[in-house]
């Protein structure tokens, strides 16, 4: 009886009860947390779009299937030029690969970009020529006002718009760098002028050919032509306010004559001292500005009676000095073998 007890009892099953987890839907929770929020960081971020670039890349998504590319700015390949504002596509254009050397469809672009940009520079050159005969105007009615509008003569060169005093009994006496009373007048007349502009002022002091003897101050020419531009920049600065920051002075001597030795004008006419109101702008436009100018009417008029125009074999060697002479009575009357330096 008790072996059949102690059988029992090892062969009875104890049943305990199952563990469950009741905390299982947290990592479900938590995963789907967290996929929410990259959702909403997505959202949040594609919500600032910039429209531009958007735009290009729809276009671009659009026209994929076409032979035109979108490029983006400052990005050009090899199959694109930059202008500096747009992007061109070559590939439409040369009709297939721009640097096959049997088709010149590339090198049309490129001509047709160098036009452009030499009709920018002509516009440019344009404009300044048009701002240099407004200067013009404003001289020739202050100097109106003073009756002292035939002393200047005006020309446009490659340096700028030059303002030409003639120094012949109305600036300065034969061998002296002293302003005369009249050359005062007109001085005054265009030294607020000048002094309004934002040009640097470069004054060029020059004489005639004759050989200065028997001057106790001056030794040469080159001493007297500098002294003469300085006379008319301290005038300027003392008494106009232009700024010494923007005004020059230099002497030339005879070496820069506006006439040949055999012109009966060269004793007078070369014997002067030029404003020049200096050109801001880049080479190319400087080269245009004679060519413009010549195809725009000075303030003054065009010519005198006579004798003003040069010769063809009478022009001076350097283009950027052929003189383009407006209203100066006192060059014509100069026109005789006599006078100072």
């Amino acid at each position: 009886m008790s072996g059949g007890g102690h059988g029992r009892r090892r062969g009875k099953h104890e049943e305990h009860e199952e563990h469950v987890n009741h905390e299982r839907w947290l990592v479900s929770y938590a995963d789907m947390m967290t996929v929410l929020m990259a959702l909403f960081i997505v959202l949040f971020a594609i919500s600032k779009v910039d429209p531009v670039k958007a735009t290009q890349i729809k276009d671009g998504f659009t026209d994929g299937t076409t032979a035109t590319n979108v490029v983006l700015p400052g990005n050009a390949g090899i199959n694109e030029v930059d202008n500096g504002s747009e992007v061109i596509d070559l590939k439409p254009l040369a009709g297939g690969n721009p640097m096959d050397p049997t088709t010149n469809n590339t090198q049309k672009v490129l001509d047709q970009a160098q036009k452009a940009a030499a009709q920018a520079d002509l516009d440019a050159a344009a404009k300044e020529v048009a701002d240099y005969r407004a200067v013009e105007k404003a001289i020739d009615a202050a100097l109106v006002a003073k009756g002292d509008q035939q002393q200047v003569t005006y020309r446009i060169t490659s340096d700028g718009l030059v303002v030409g005093l003639v120094a012949d009994k109305v600036f300065f006496a034969n061998a002296s760098a002293e302003v005369e009373p009249t050359g005062l007048e007109v001085l005054e007349a265009i030294g607020p002028i000048l002094a309004a502009l934002p040009n640097l002022i470069d004054i060029q002091g020059h004489t005639n050919s004759l050989p200065l003897n028997g001057s106790a101050v001056y030794r040469n020419n080159w001493d007297l032509s500098s002294a003469r531009a300085n006379s008319v920049l301290i005038h300027f600065v003392d008494v106009d306010h232009l700024s010494d920051q923007r005004v020059e002075a230099t002497g030339f001597g005879a070496a820069r004559p506006l006439y040949p030795d055999t012109d009966p004008r060269a004793t007078t006419g070369n014997r002067r001292v030029d404003l020049v109101v200096s050109s801001p702008s880049s080479e190319q436009v400087k080269a245009l500005l004679p060519q413009v100018a010549a195809g725009t009417p000075s303030s003054g008029p065009a010519e005198l009676p006579g004798d003003l125009g040069i010769a063809p074999d009478a022009a001076p060697a350097d283009p950027t000095i052929t003189p383009h002479l407006a209203g100066s009575a006192t060059v014509a009357a100069g026109a005789t073998a006599t006078g100072g330096h």
